[in-house]
């Protein structure tokens, strides 16, 4: 008999076998997205329960992943704050006229569509982490991070600590609808030293995870380029650690032997050919073996350019691999 909820099954430690989704899943890279987006700003999609569904399942008629993944955005906390977000010539957050909009509404609507449709495969919902959130706001998440960084050196942390919360009511919400588990993305704390992390960052990341855990669902815990903090991750006690494709599972093996891992297919190589991604799938798939569970993924998000065929060769292969 075939199992379902795979995922969520090998994120609590519970089972062994082979599974794979894809952080980005649901985005720009399907032939359909531009069809569904219309011309509408982004923001708009969120509006709409229907759109949420129809775009969180478009991969699915392209590919048989294991997961679901909602589609939604982790800025959405600011808008809840009061803030206007917009995605049309570049990323903007800024402070604005509340707009009279609860977008976690439309959020539960969708996420209950999925599940009704879905039933077998486990829901994820996601969350961006509070550092990485917060750059949008100040350096518009560009590299460097250098205005998010001053400010919580000057001590002036009243602003993450209101952030902080938001995010953790963005998950509940999602939890609430149904989502099984919770990825955080807190992608650019690898922009951070470990100095920086362990002064500025490190207590109220610990606080996020924990209050995230608190709600009840298995807690994914992605940070790209942070392969310098791993050992400090450790302290955060996420149920899964998605690893940057710049670490092999070999090396991560010396940080935690004994973790549940996911990851690490490089995404810029979903240009190769098909051989070589077989060959590239396998051999992320035997590391994988040596720890207590592994759920397939990139080592980062979807590529806009991504051609959804190649993500099709992957997934066969990992569904197809025998350990």
């Amino acid at each position: 008999m075939k199992e379902t909820k795979k995922v969520i099954k090998i994120a609590k430690g519970e089972l062994k076998d082979n599974a794979v989704w894809f952080m980005r899943q649901a985005g720009r890279y399907l032939p359909e997205y531009e069809s569904i987006k219309g011309g509408k700003p982004f923001m708009e999609l969120l509006k709409d329960p229907n759109t949420i569904a129809d775009v969180s399942c478009i991969p699915l008629g392209h590919f048989n992943t294991d997961a679901v993944v909602v589609f939604t955005d982790i800025l959405i906390p600011f808008a809840e704050l009061g803030y206007q977000v917009s995605y049309e010539n570049g990323i903007s957050v800024r402070d604005a006229e509340k707009e009279n909009f609860d977008y976690y509404s439309p959020l539960s609507a969708g996420l209950k569509k999925i599940i009704h449709d879905h039933s077998d495969k486990t829901i994820i919902g996601v969350v961006g982490g509070p550092f990485t959130t917060l750059s949008y706001l100040y350096d518009g998440g560009r590299e460097g991070y250098h205005r998010t960084k001053e400010i919580l050196a000057s001590g002036d942390d009243s602003i993450i600590s209101k952030l902080t919360e938001e995010i953790i009511d963005f998950a509940r919400v999602q939890a609430a609808a149904g989502a099984d588990v919770i990825q955080i993305f807190d992608s650019w704390l690898g922009g951070v030293s470990e100095n920086y992390y362990e002064n500025h960052l490190e207590e109220n990341e610990r606080y996020f995870v924990e209050k995230i855990r608190e709600i009840g669902k298995p807690v994914i815990f992605f940070s790209e380029g942070s392969s310098h903090l791993y050992h400090r991750f450790l302290n955060l006690r996420p149920d899964v650690y998605s690893i940057d494709w710049r670490m092999g599972f070999d090396k991560f093996r010396n940080t935690c032997s004994d973790c549940v891992v996911q990851g690490n297919l490089d995404p810029y190589l979903l240009g190769a050919d098909e051989q070589y991604l077989k060959r590239e799938t396998k051999r992320i798939m035997d590391l994988g073996t040596s720890f207590k569970g592994h759920i397939f993924n990139l080592g980062h998000g979807v590529p806009p350019w991504a051609d959804w065929r190649k993500l099709a060769v992957v997934e066969k292969e990992v569904h197809s691999y025998e350990r």
